[in-house]
């Protein structure tokens, strides 16, 4: 029950060192977030940008961390490793934005998740809340929730029964958490509501082409959907 709870406070005390003796990693990283990794299937120049030339705040970003804060101000204020203690030991668990690190290949990959539940000692949910006016959930979207499903995996987690769920939220409401809920676990079908299976091959696979980048093995790559780069707040460096 508790060998997923051992190999993540060893993954915690590894990111600590790594912390304070430097990583190895692109830019001396000790570990890559899964949000960097699904902005790569975005534009990976533009990942790049953040790191060498430094993030720029749009009011879009501002409001979209604003909207994520009222969905977890109500979330019970514990140590991770003490929600996680009492996931496995079986309480019925919804956790906000708790703190996911495993090694993947000699890399420490991490990162938070909108919320996980856990029912029965297992992971039965992993929720992502993306507001946007689409209906359809884009592909950096999925990526990132497959890499928070192969992180409870890699932890040696049951996830035989784990879905992932997109929710894509209209940008000026914020639902009240029991709708979410019920939409989260039963998966109705409504529009704007994706529960899926993880595709944990094609999970692998983007987690591979991702790390090759942070090893440098390979440089950054633009994105292949050139509209994209008209609403770049790098447009001008990227381009110039």
């Amino acid at each position: 029950m508790f060998a997923p709870l051992s190999r993540y406070l060893q993954a915690l005390s590894e990111l600590s060192r790594l912390r304070r003796e430097g990583g190895n990693l692109r830019f001396g990283l000790p570990s890559v977030s899964a949000s960097d990794i699904a902005s790569q299937f975005y534009c990976e120049r533009k990942v790049e940008f953040r790191y060498t030339v430094g993030r720029v705040r749009t009011p879009e970003m501002v409001e979209g961390e604003n909207r994520h804060a009222k969905l977890v101000e109500k979330a019970i204020q514990k140590p991770p490793e003490q929600i996680l203690r009492e996931a496995l030991e079986g309480k019925p668990v919804w956790a906000s934005e708790l703190f996911l690190a495993s090694r993947f290949g000699g890399v420490l990959v991490t990162g938070k998740p909108d919320a996980l539940v856990f029912q029965g000692g297992r992971p039965v949910r992993v929720v992502e809340y993306k507001f946007t006016g689409s209906r359809i959930p884009a592909h950096y979207h999925h990526v990132q929730a497959r890499i928070y499903c192969l992180i409870l995996r890699s932890l040696g987690m049951d996830t035989s029964d784990l879905r992932y769920a997109i929710l894509l939220l209209p940008p000026s409401s914020v639902p009240p958490f029991d709708r979410i809920s019920e939409l989260v676990m039963q998966g109705t079908g409504e529009e704007g509501v994706f529960l899926c299976e993880p595709d944990w091959e094609r999970g692998r696979r983007e987690l591979a082409w991702a790390l090759a980048y942070w090893r440098g093995r390979r440089e950054a790559q633009p994105t292949a959907t050139r509209s994209r780069c008209g609403f770049c707040e790098y447009r001008e460096r990227c381009l110039g």
